[in-house]
């Protein structure tokens, strides 16, 4: 089974930072050709794109007709086990009874839907063959900003297309794209039907799945967001698992934006400066919070290293923790930070 290795990073042989016309970057080989750095540029692209690629598929999704079946839609997906596991966005087969994953080379498989989770927007589908190439989920990468990605995927039917960006930025919520939500931000290029195709780094490493692009009637022409790795691998793994996604449960209520405003005066009073808008107004008896010594007004600042600002992102970084496994609560409490061990269990 062929699986894809990363690629060691290519050695530019020197980059030129652009500001006000000075050189703040000296080639370290006497290298200053600046069509032998685009071309090293353009060679690391088409590396990755050889071996990448063939893990990109296009999904087609159908319905059952009276003579014969009716195409609804095509996405992207990416297979991302050998054993022809393949993800992609809930969007793209919500309301399908049938699939086929289409290969780079053109070779059609026959699909089934192992498990959709709509609060996340992913789904997972299977085929059977092998000798697949696959792109493994990497459940520690981490996105940085700033850095290269490219977008892989089937937009608008034209079949395996590559557009390359930055991130943009990372820990995106409160777009209500989906009901947990972490984003990664890029302005690589995604159009309709690269839903569910990865974006990669440059050493061919899937950073997330790609899942919605901004409208330019809106204003955000050129954002487009992606589902991070480390969520993919939770919902690939329990569907593989349990047949669906087992979320963490807390036991601790906060208060709403009124009181929270309140305590939040008090706290910044006694020299509290973050961005947490999260204020405990009730810890439930016999729950891993009140194991774990979590009091009402205590401000949640981070849950299993996610930061926590807003509403949708508390609720994300408990869904995101996996039940039974000890992981930290950061917590501001009179004056200070400090760190909870936590165990969570399963929301009923």
């Amino acid at each position: 089974m062929r699986g894809i290795r990363p690629l060691p990073m290519i050695a530019l042989a020197g980059l030129l930072l652009v500001g006000a016309g000075t050189r703040v970057w000296t080639p370290s080989r006497g290298e200053n050709d600046p069509l032998a750095l685009a071309a090293a540029l353009s060679e690391a692209y088409h590396q990755l794109a050889e071996r990448v690629g063939p893990a990109v598929v296009q999904v087609k999704t159908y319905r059952k007709g009276r003579s014969r079946r009716r195409n609804v839609q095509d996405g992207s997906g990416v297979i991302v086990r050998p054993e022809g596991v393949v993800v992609t966005n809930n969007h793209v087969v919500a309301g399908s009874e049938d699939f086929m994953v289409v290969l780079t080379n053109g070779r059609r498989l026959e699909a089934r839907l192992l498990g959709a989770d709509e609060d996340t927007d992913l789904a997972v589908l299977q085929v059977d063959a092998e000798g697949l190439v696959h792109a493994p989920l990497d459940p520690d990468i981490q996105a940085d900003v700033g850095e290269i990605v490219l977008a892989m995927g089937n937009p608008m039917g034209l079949g395996h297309t590559v557009t390359s960006g930055i991130v943009s930025g990372t820990g995106r919520t409160d777009l209500d794209i989906a009901f947990y939500e972490d984003f990664i931000q890029t302005d690589a290029a995604i159009n309709p039907g690269n839903s569910g195709g990865p974006l990669i780094d440059l050493q061919g490493q899937v950073l997330g799945i790609n899942t919605a692009l901004g409208l330019s009637s809106n204003g955000d022409d050129g954002i487009a967001f992606a589902i991070p790795s480390r969520m993919v691998r939770r919902v690939v793994d329990d569907i593989l698992l349990y047949g669906q996604v087992r979320r963490g449960f807390l036991g601790v209520r906060n208060y709403g934006p009124w009181y929270a405003d309140r305590r939040l005066d008090a706290a910044r009073a006694n020299g509290y400066r973050g961005t947490s808008r999260i204020v405990i107004s009730e810890v439930e008896e016999g729950t891993p919070a009140e194991t774990a010594g979590v009091e009402v007004d205590d401000i949640l600042l981070s849950i299993h290293g996610l930061r926590i600002t807003d509403q949708k992102s508390f609720r994300t970084a408990i869904a995101d923790t996996p039940p039974g496994v000890q992981t930290t609560l950061c917590i501001w409490r009179d004056g200070e930070e400090l760190e909870l061990a936590v165990t969570m269990t399963a929301r009923e």
